[in-house]
This record gives C-alpha cells, sequence and structure tokens, in this order.
C-alpha cells in the first residue's frame, strides 16, 4: 500500500502519485508477479514514473468496459491533468505502465 502525505503537493502532482498507486495496486492483483519494479523521476521537465512487472500480462482489449481503472484511474487521471499513460501488455510477458507529466510554464 502507498501511503499518501498531505505535503502541499499539487494537485498535478497528486495525480501522477494516484495514477501510479492504482497501476501499483493492479499489478499487485492481477500480474502474478512475485515482485514489481517501480520507478520515479522529478526533475525540472516534469514527473515520470514507470510502473513494470513480468508478470502474466494481458491483452487490452479483453478488460471488461467495467473495469474502469485502466481508463479513468490511470489514463483519466493523467489526461485532465495534462499529461500521459501509456500501457504496454503482453500475455505471457508481462505488464509496464509509464506516466508522464510535464512541467507547465509559469
Amino acid at each position: 500500500e502507498l501511503l499518501i502525505v498531505d505535503d502541499g503537493s499539487t494537485d498535478d502532482t497528486r495525480a501522477v502519485v494516484l495514477a501510479a498507486r492504482e497501476a501499483m495496486a493492479n499489478a499487485a492483483r492481477f500480474s502474478g508477479a512475485d515482485e514489481i519494479s517501480v520507478y520515479a523521476e522529478a526533475d525540472g521537465d516534469g514527473i515520470s514514473v514507470f510502473v513494470r512487472d513480468r508478470g502474466t500480462g494481458f491483452d487490452r482489449t479483453a478488460v471488461p468496459p467495467e473495469r474502469r481503472g485502466l481508463s479513468e484511474s490511470i489514463e483519466g487521471r493523467m489526461t485532465r491533468r495534462g499529461g500521459t499513460a501509456t500501457i504496454s501488455s503482453t500475455p505471457g510477458q508481462g505488464t509496464e505502465v509509464e506516466l508522464s507529466l510535464p512541467r507547465k510554464a509559469s
């Protein structure tokens, strides 16, 4: 479980953290993998997070429409903040979720 501390982060940062949490929860729930790798980086260009597993993978077209974790909790959340979520999965080989949120010009 990822603990989110209210540290005064912006809503944009919080959206990335919540999308990453959903990706990690999905990997833990569905991948069957013993290990999940998470890499996060924040710099002057923005925030990037990668969540990877070498588990069962899945066929995106087989995900029932009522399961909205990918479309809303990850992709939708990132899109609403001006970022992207790229989900790559191959049955039998695992899944990678890449979250990217560029820094907004001030």
